[in-house]
């Protein structure tokens, strides 16, 4: 990615944030090395070249590699935003960023940065020699940045969408699991989706769009399974971050909707949990841990876990109709799909 280059472009403040966000900084402004904490895994980034190499064309390409790039500062805007929204002071098992720099350094620099993701596909277009004619730009010379741009920010408005939902559904004692999956699919099945959009050729970017929107689903879902009972060495955050912070994700969506009573002991755990979710009081660790445990008797964990895993199949499904898993050009694309679903609880 062009990380150097946007870092460079725009006012001290954010590029400091987006440096500490990104890993390439400590707290202090320091220079992390390339295995240092603080560093994500580009996944994003990594499903624009993956979905090139599959459809033929060059990770080389300055559009690709500006797609890459484009794609990763939204992702890492949302995450700014996000931990600023929840209270989240932990990422990547180090201080948020809005814990080193303040909320409004933050938001200010999401607000700075979003434009530069646009601008990146543009610089990335081939400049011809003026032509009186034709004007300093040639129309078929914008047309693949414009149809990028328009990719990126359908994304962003997805993302904007999701989040909104997401800080209602904060307020409802019962936030339903389709309402659930919606911001799933606006704050994360987006970002996968335009991804790969952006890196496909053009004839094949509406399948790879859909196989980036379902992995992006079933990458959440997993997320969230991991934020209840995940190991903190794996995920950077403290063992029951997000019940502690009240956040519905989907298990708990699954756990807190409404039962037939077929199953009284799963019933009852429902309504226990309901009733602690509707206290105003923070819950101490003690009450944080019987959250888990009642969670763990609505049985959302396995519906969790199978939703990601039919999701992950869908997704497949529609990468295979690009390219049929005996081919070659689709295996950065699987490999994938099974590093972001097939992490350990």
């Amino acid at each position: 990615m062009v990380v150097g280059a946007l870092l460079e472009r725009v006012e001290t403040g954010p590029a400091q944030v987006l440096a500490y966000q990104w890993g390439l900084r400590d707290l202090e402004g320091r220079p992390v090395p390339a295995d240092g904490p603080g560093r994500g895994k580009a996944v994003r980034a990594a499903l624009v070249f993956g979905a090139a190499r599959a459809t033929g064309r060059s990770g080389n390409d300055p559009l690709v590699l500006a797609g890459a790039t484009a794609v990763e500062i939204l992702h890492t805007l949302s995450l700014l935003h996000d931990d600023v929204m929840d209270g989240d002071t932990l990422r990547r098992g180090r201080p948020a960023a809005w814990r080193v720099f303040g909320a409004e350094a933050v938001e200010n620099a999401v607000r700075h940065l979003t434009p530069h993701a646009v601008g990146l596909l543009f610089d990335a277009a081939v400049r011809p020699e003026p032509d009186p004619a034709a004007g300093p730009r040639a129309p078929e010379v914008l047309r693949g940045p414009a149809r990028a741009a328009g990719v990126l920010g359908a994304a962003l408005v997805r993302l904007a969408q999701g989040q909104a939902l997401d800080l209602a559904l904060e307020q409802e004692a019962h936030p339903g699991v389709a309402a659930t999956l919606r911001v799933q699919a606006d704050k994360t099945g987006s970002l996968f989706s335009c991804a790969c959009e952006l890196g496909a050729a053009p004839a094949a970017a509406a399948e790879l769009a859909a196989f980036g929107e379902h992995l992006g689903v079933a990458f959440q879902i997993t997320d969230d399974v991991l934020g209840i009972w995940g190991d903190p060495l794996v995920t950077g955050k403290s063992a029951g971050s997000d019940l502690a912070a009240r956040k519905k994700s989907y298990p708990v969506a699954v756990a807190l909707a409404p039962t037939t009573g077929a199953d009284r002991a799963a019933d009852d755990a429902r309504r226990r949990l309901v009733r602690l979710y509707a206290r105003t009081e923070s819950w101490t660790a003690a009450e944080t841990d019987e959250a888990r445990r009642l969670i763990d008797h609505t049985g959302a964990r396995s519906v969790a876990e199978a939703a990601a895993r039919r999701h992950e199949r869908t997704a497949l499904e529609s990468l295979a109709r690009v390219c049929p898993p005996d081919e070659e050009a689709g295996q950065d694309l699987r490999t994938l799909a099974a590093f972001v679903t097939g992490r350990p609880y």
